[in-house]
């Protein structure tokens, strides 16, 4: 699965949107549904009136015993009720799409929201929290924005990590912003020969934003009091807060979309799109003063 298949899903869904139905079912792999997942969220936006619900399996359908035949009954079911979100249902439970990530590969209960509580349980009847968006009885306007940027490079970060090896990246034509997958809470190394502090300052100035993501689940990068990793925002790289790092790669190639489209002065495009990756769209982060956009 690759963004030009997120586009697809975003497009068919938006499609069938008056054709009667109550919801939509998207049968995945598991391995990137909390990429596509999110992705769709945001193309979709947070005028969607009606469930989508991503499932799939960690067994082949021919597995008697399997998760399969389970886990489309249940999307199904979920898809027929009372929410108005992109989510997961997998296993017991139903996870809003963007605050989702994958954590294991064999076991049932493949996925998880470290930051947020699930959005329902799935008993004989589907046990909805009050936090979940509902459908509203008048009318919504779904403004489809299904278009997502080419070229972006994520770099997991590992100790030793030489800032020369990966220095020319960002030369290339081609990259057009980087995502640093760091230690922790959002640290970055910036001490002596293995500090990326001018790799971060570089790319800044080749117009190609930096996103800092996190190895850890998400809600490590929200607060950092670390010096590494303020470092690494005061040169100019972006935080993502409490997003899952598969939300945050889905909403960094939304954005750079949006602001290819629009007419922004090439020196104000890194301030914007920094701007942008902080503002809450479709509940994908915690807002530290409670504010969020809505789209």
């Amino acid at each position: 699965m690759v963004p030009r298949d997120w586009t697809r899903i975003a497009r068919a869904i938006y499609k069938r949107r008056k054709d009667g139905y109550d919801g939509i079912v998207v049968a995945h792999g598991t391995d990137t549904m909390h990429f596509s997942s999110s992705a769709v969220a945001f193309a979709l936006g947070n005028n969607l009136n009606f469930p989508v619900v991503f499932t799939g399996a960690q067994t082949a359908p021919d597995i008697a015993h399997g998760d399969a035949r389970v886990n489309l009954l249940r999307a199904f079911k979920v898809a027929a009720e009372n929410l108005a979100e992109v989510v997961i249902c997998f296993g017991d439970y139903v996870f809003r799409a963007c605050r989702a990530q994958k954590k294991d590969e064999r076991r049932f209960d493949a996925f998880e929201s470290p930051a947020i509580f699930p959005l329902g349980y799935i008993t004989e009847d589907i046990l909805l929290n009050p936090s979940v968006k509902r459908r509203s009885d008048r009318p919504m306007s779904i403004k489809l924005r299904p278009d997502f940027a080419d070229g972006i490079l994520q770099i997991s970060l590992i100790p030793g990590l030489e800032p020369s090896l990966i220095m020319p990246l960002i030369d290339d034509s081609n990259c057009r912003g980087v995502v640093l997958q760091s230690f922790g809470a959002g640290n970055v190394p910036s001490e002596k020969k293995f500090s990326l502090t001018e790799f971060i300052k570089k790319s800044k100035e080749l117009g190609k934003p930096v996103l800092i993501t996190s190895q850890f689940p998400a809600n490590a990068t929200l607060h950092t009091a670390y010096a590494p990793g303020q470092k690494a925002i005061k040169a100019g790289a972006i935080p993502t807060g409490n997003m899952t790092s598969a939300c945050a790669v889905a909403k960094f190639r939304w954005v750079l979309a949006q602001v290819d489209k629009e007419n922004i002065a090439p020196k104000d495009k890194l301030t914007e799109i920094g701007k942008r990756m902080n503002e809450d769209y479709i509940g994908e982060l915690d807002i530290e003063d409670g504010s969020s956009v809505r789209i």
